[in-house]
């Protein structure tokens, strides 16, 4: 019975096969969008309450820290945000399960959603001052971190795989010569790297004009709409 089960799981996921290249690119641009969220996201908690959200070497830093030098209840809000970040991960990684870098974006979908909702109610909670907002941010940001990490590579809520694959690239194109693919992925790189810087900006004069909770919330809004267009796209 056993060999005859593998033999169905395994004619299952054939049957799946690999997304489309043109998929593929649709999720790549998609990663621009949700990098540009996720951005707006950790520079507003940044902004209200001095924390990051979206990017885990900071918290990972001063969680032991604090810790070291007394100060538990920081320490451990820290470590909080990475258990959250963790399980946001986690929630990519099982929705990624069976295909993984070649789960129908329709798959993905529900994922989406779900970390757009997650922004959206963090954005409510950062609106009353509700310190634990913070978690379910770094949980929706681990989310969409995950998926494109599994889907397209890209990181879109730090920037320090991305620094670090441009210059990689730019450092081979001085040496020798790059390969179309390659040209394309640095162009991406540049381009979520951009994205990233006008999402701290923005955050800042939105910021000015209404509460940060508010630009919590509207940061979902581009989060949700793709959630939705995926669950109707056609694999």
């Amino acid at each position: 019975p056993q060999p005859k089960r593998e033999t169905a799981l395994q004619a299952e996921a054939a049957a799946v096969g690999p997304i489309s290249a043109d998929d593929k690119r649709m999720f790549v641009r998609w990663s621009y969008i949700l990098c540009l969220a996720n951005s707006l996201v950790n520079s507003a908690t940044l902004i209200q309450f001095d924390e990051v959200v979206m990017h885990m070497t900071g918290p990972s830093t001063k969680g032991p820290l604090f810790l070291a030098s007394g100060l538990a209840a920081q320490g451990w809000h820290n470590l909080g945000t990475i258990g959250a970040f963790l399980v946001g991960c986690m929630f990519a990684g099982l929705a990624t399960a069976k295909n993984d870098g070649d789960t129908p974006i329709k798959a993905t979908a529900p994922t989406i959603i779900a970390a757009g909702l997650l922004l959206a109610i963090s954005g409510v909670m950062a609106k009353n001052s509700v310190h634990s907002c913070l978690y379910i941010a770094a949980c929706a940001g681990g989310m969409l971190n995950g998926l494109t990490s599994k889907m397209t590579t890209f990181r879109v809520s730090h920037v320090t795989g991305t620094v670090t694959d441009m210059g990689l690239l730019i450092g081979k194109g001085i040496g020798s010569t790059l390969e179309p693919a390659l040209k394309l992925k640095l162009r991406d790189l540049c381009v979520l790297m951009g994205v990233w810087f006008v999402g701290g900006c923005t955050a800042f004069w939105m910021s000015s004009m209404m509460s940060v909770g508010r630009v919590m919330s509207l940061a979902s809004v581009p989060v949700l709409l793709l959630g939705l267009k995926g669950l109707f796209h056609k694999n």
